[in-house]
C-alpha cells in the first residue's frame, strides 16, 4: 500500500482495498476494442492528426497499451463506464459524439 490510507470500498457486501502504489498513468486520445471467445483486448494509444499524411490520407496511431479481460470483466467495465459517463453529464452536460 502506498504512504497514504487506502481506497477501501464496500461492494455488495464485499470490502475492496484498491492499491494503487504500483499505478502507471499514460495519455490516449483513441482507443479500439475486438474480442475473441475467452477474452475482450481494449488497445489505447495516441495520434497527431496534425502530422498526418495527406498524400495518403493517413493518420499514423502509436498503440501503447492493451488490456485483455474475461468477457464477464469486460460487461463489468463496461457499466462502471456508462455508470462514470452518467454522472459526468449530469454535472457538466453532454458529452459531443
Amino acid at each position: 500500500m502506498s504512504d497514504k490510507e487506502p481506497n477501501v470500498q464496500e461492494i455488495g457486501g464485499v470490502k475492496i482495498a484498491w492499491d494503487d502504489s504500483d499505478i502507471n498513468s499514460q495519455y490516449a486520445n483513441i482507443a479500439t476494442a475486438t474480442a475473441n471467445r475467452e477474452e475482450f483486448f481494449l488497445l489505447f494509444g495516441t495520434h497527431q492528426n496534425w502530422r498526418g499524411d495527406e498524400k495518403e490520407n493517413m493518420v499514423k496511431v502509436k498503440l501503447s497499451n492493451r488490456l485483455v479481460m474475461s468477457p464477464f470483466t469486460a460487461k463489468r467495465f463496461m457499466l462502471v463506464l456508462q455508470h462514470s459517463i452518467n454522472a459526468y453529464e449530469a454535472k457538466f452536460g453532454k458529452i459531443g459524439e
